[in-house]
């Protein structure tokens, strides 16, 4: 029988966390989490939905049917009772740590990975997205869709994946036009210490994304169009918080499409005349004036 010696290593993270990190753990979340209502939870019930959020990997991809992260999926598990072995990339070891961090008995089988089981880990396999340079296209449609930037670049210049900020979600695959986004397993070994502390970077530039993207929604000067799930909730989340009206958050959306859509006209004009696109420019800025005028 393989020896699970990364489950030990995950289970220990409870005990590396003392008491005050479990309660700041959950403090200053961004607006995603809002609708989770964790800040209204009795102390003891806010303190285990910490430590099962410690056991997850922070990977943030949604494998687990949460897309909004390792966060919600915690919160169900200790309120709902969702099944604790979803974690596909934490593999049998993070679905042990969770059932003794919540005091579970049963025995569950983590769900199942496309990536071999490391023998040495017993975890998934671990893997990275790597951009095939001659291949892309400079789209840009990847970017939005790591949940930790680890994706710099700019239209249609090539882009660069930051291999030690990756945290291998293939996330980013489903959205490239061009399918120019390889994985690539990656071997390593860490220790508790490291592992806990990679976690909470991860977890750390997951929540610095949510607070930047929920900025950017909130700007009515923004004409960045809304490109991912977890983008279009907090676009919801932002527009609470601000009290909009819901004529006013239509506004604004039907905005910042007229923007792009003008955007692109524009830089189509640039190359060539066309009086037909022309018209449909001017017409699509009067539109854009009169939003813009009730926002």
């Amino acid at each position: 029988m393989m020896t699970d010696t990364k489950a030990s290593n995950t289970m220990s993270q409870t005990d590396t966390h003392p008491q005050s990190t479990e309660q700041t753990r959950l403090t200053d979340l961004p607006i995603l989490f809002k609708s989770l209502h964790i800040d209204t939870l009795p102390n003891d019930v806010q303190t285990k939905i910490a430590r099962v959020d410690a056991c997850l990997p922070q990977t943030q991809c949604g494998l687990c049917e949460h897309p909004d992260g390792c966060l919600p999926y915690a919160t169900a598990i200790v309120l709902k009772g969702e099944p604790y072995n979803k974690c596909v990339p934490g593999g049998q070891p993070v679905t042990d740590a969770i059932a003794q961090t919540i005091g579970i008995d049963t025995h569950l089988t983590a769900a199942p990975s496309q990536w071999p089981i490391d023998m040495t880990s017993g975890r998934p396999t671990e893997v990275r997205a790597v951009i095939r340079e001659d291949d892309c296209i400079g789209c840009t449609k990847c970017i939005p869709a790591c949940p930790v930037d680890a994706i710099v670049g700019t239209g249609k210049h090539m882009h660069t994946i930051f291999t030690d900020l990756c945290t291998g979600c293939e996330l980013c695959i489903a959205p490239c036009p061009v399918d120019c986004i390889d994985l690539v397993i990656v071997e390593r070994e860490l220790s508790p210490f490291e592992r806990v502390a990679e976690q909470e970077d991860l977890r750390q530039r997951y929540h610095t994304h949510l607070k930047r993207v929920t900025e950017q929604l909130a700007d009515t000067s923004n004409s960045k169009p809304v490109v991912s799930m977890v983008e279009a909730k907090l676009n919801n989340a932002t527009s609470q918080s601000l009290n909009i009206s819901e004529a006013q958050a239509k506004n604004t959306i039907a905005a910042a499409k007229l923007r792009t859509k003008i955007k692109k006209l524009e830089k189509q004009l640039s190359v060539r005349a066309n009086d037909k696109k022309q018209m449909e420019l001017e017409g699509l800025q009067a539109e854009l004036d009169a939003l813009q005028a009730v926002l």
